[in-house]
């Protein structure tokens, strides 16, 4: 789901466990890193140890063990990688799956970067040299690692408490975290006309998961859509998302794109038609609303950015459409769905 960008490395990495005379004995190692924005009190989430540091910066304590120098972990992701630098790796995946949860539970997706500070560090070095060991690579490495993520405020208990109450997910892999990946890259990307393809990669994933939940995995995308906006979108919420939109322009603005299919479905009319009414139904000037920005979907991954007001197009779009699928996959995290 994350790909990692290594800024820098130090210390080339070589062992000889030749000499050991104590074969039970563990190589103990100790990893730290910087997490920004983080935590805003010291939290343990079972081996993840959050503090803040003497500056207040949020820093990820994690300790594990080896059975030598030279293992190799059989989920290596290239063959000169040692063990502790597969298990390092491995726990910061799941560091991240930690701070997508928190950002489905607070519907708040920013950038943030995670450094590794210290490590990996081999704790117990001199009494492995005492048995015999002669160390002949670095004890530690230093690594930068940048990612996508949350903003700080609510406990990382609280987000995994609410998203461990899941009542649904039986889908091959963890459909709620996949698609908070999506969101989370969403952030980052340059452009609005980006963006908004990433945003739109979330949304469809959303609404493909909910159709199939629904034994409806045949309908046409906008069936899908409605569905899975009636299924996790309440009235009242859909009051609460839309009416904004409806206040400061930006219902105006789809309504004067004039969004029309190759078939001839008139998105923007049929938005204009449901904003019309002082009390309008709610619910079904979201779905019109969301309908229209599917047809500028359309515009932008068919006919590519050939429109002259695409990236207004896009940023529009992605005003309306972001809060609606935050949304929709915090209610989606714990919503009872067929």
């Amino acid at each position: 789901m994350f790909g990692l960008l290594f800024l820098g490395r130090r210390g080339k990495v070589w062992a000889d466990d030749i000499g050991m005379k104590q074969k039970s004995m563990r190589f103990e190692w100790e990893v730290i890193f910087h997490v920004s924005p983080g935590v805003s009190e010291p939290e343990t989430i079972g081996d993840y140890h959050f503090f803040l540091d003497e500056e207040k910066r949020t820093c990820v304590k994690i300790l594990f063990s080896t059975g030598s120098r030279t293992e190799k972990h059989p989920e290596r992701t290239n063959e000169s990688e040692y063990a502790e630098e597969t298990i390092y790796k491995q726990y910061l995946e799941k560091i991240k799956g930690l701070l997508l949860k928190r950002m489905i539970y607070q519907e708040d997706y920013q950038p943030i970067n995670i450094t590794i500070l210290k490590g990996p560090f081999l704790l117990n070095r001199k009494e492995i040299e005492q048995a015999g060991v002669k160390v002949r690579r670095a004890a530690e490495a230093f690594i930068g690692i940048q990612c996508v993520g949350i903003k700080t405020g609510d406990s990382l208990t609280e987000a995994l408490n609410f998203y461990n109450q899941r009542v649904y997910i039986e889908t091959k892999d963890d459909a709620v975290l996949r698609i908070a990946g999506w969101l989370e890259k969403c952030e980052s990307a340059p452009g609005e006309v980006e963006k908004f393809r990433i945003l739109w990669a979330a949304f469809n994933s959303l609404f493909t998961v909910i159709a199939e939940l629904e034994g409806k995995p045949k309908e046409n995308e906008k069936e899908k859509i409605k569905l899975s906006i009636g299924k996790l979108v309440s009235p009242k919420e859909a009051e609460e998302l839309t009416a904004p939109f409806k206040k400061n322009g930006i219902i105006d603005k789809l309504i004067s794109f004039n969004i029309v299919s190759d078939r001839g479905d008139n998105f923007s009319s049929d938005l204009n038609d449901a904003a019309k009414p002082n009390k309008p139904d709610w619910l079904l000037l979201l779905k019109k609303g969301v309908l229209c920005i599917y047809g500028i979907r359309n515009e932008i991954f068919h006919d590519g950015p050939r429109v002259d007001d695409i990236e207004k197009k896009a940023a529009t779009a992605r005003e309306l459409l972001s809060p609606v699928v935050r949304r929709c996959l915090h209610k989606m995290a714990t919503t009872n769905i067929g």
